[in-house]
C-alpha cells in the first residue's frame, strides 16, 4: 500500500514513500506534510448532501469568501465593457453605469478581503506561501485602484467625456483592475482545484 501524504497548508495529497520537497499547489515545504493512513473516496459531507435540506446544507457548508469574491470578479469586467461601449457610442448612460458598477465593486472588496484573511488563517494556518502573498498584494492593489478611480470620477464626472490623457489613464486603471481580479480568480482556482489537477496528472 502506497503512503499518502497530505499538505497541512492546502490539503494537497501526494502518493509516495516520502513527501515532495515542495507542495506543487501552495509551495509549502516538505515539513508541512503529514502521513495519512487512508483517503476517503468521497467526503462525508458530499455523500450526505442529497439527504439534507438546502438551508441546512448551506448553513453547514457556506463559505463567505467564495460568495463575496464573485462580486468584484463579475462587476469589474462588466464595468470595463460599459466603458468601452461609452467610448464607442458616446453614451453617457454607459459611463454612469460603469461608475456605479465600480462603486459596488469597491464596497464588495473589504468583506472579500477580510473573509479571505479569515479563511487563510482558519484553513491554511496563515502559511506565508507565495500564492497567499500574491493574493493579499493583489487584493490590496485592487482596493487602491478602485478607490483611486472612484474618487477621481467623483471629483471629475467628465473625465472620460473630456478625452485626452486623463481619460486614457482612467481607462487604464479599470484595465488594471481587470488584471487584478483575473489573477485573484486564477490563484483561487489553483488553491481549490490544484489538488484535483495534480492528482489527475500523477495518474
Amino acid at each position: 500500500m502506497k503512503k499518502v501524504w497530505r499538505c497541512k497548508v492546502c490539503g494537497y495529497l501526494h502518493e509516495g514513500e516520502a513527501p515532495p520537497e515542495f507542495c506543487p499547489v501552495c509551495h509549502a515545504a516538505a515539513s508541512q506534510f503529514e502521513l495519512v493512513e487512508e483517503v476517503a473516496s468521497q467526503h462525508p459531507a458530499a455523500a450526505e448532501a442529497a439527504e439534507r435540506g438546502l438551508l441546512q446544507e448551506m448553513r453547514e457548508t457556506f463559505v463567505p469568501h467564495a460568495v463575496f469574491a464573485h462580486f468584484p470578479n463579475a462587476l469589474i469586467p462588466t464595468a470595463l465593457l460599459f466603458l468601452l461601449l461609452a467610448l464607442i457610442f458616446s453614451l453617457e448612460s454607459f459611463e454612469q453605469s460603469a461608475f456605479y458598477l465600480l462603486l459596488v465593486g469597491l464596497l464588495a472588496v473589504p468583506p472579500t478581503f477580510v473573509s479571505g484573511l479569515f479563511d487563510w488563517q482558519k484553513k491554511f494556518a496563515g502559511e506565508k506561501a507565495p500564492i497567499f502573498v500574491k493574493k493579499i498584494l493583489l487584493a490590496a492593489g485592487l482596493l487602491v485602484l478602485l478607490s483611486t478611480a472612484i474618487i477621481w470620477r467623483w471629483l471629475d464626472p467628465q473625465v472620460l467625456a473630456d478625452g485626452g490623457w486623463p481619460a486614457g489613464l482612467y481607462f487604464i486603471l479599470v484595465v488594471a483592475m481587470l488584471a487584478c481580479v483575473t489573477l485573484l480568480g486564477h490563484y483561487g482556482g489553483v488553491l481549490v482545484f490544484g489538488r484535483l489537477r495534480s492528482k489527475i496528472a500523477e495518474k
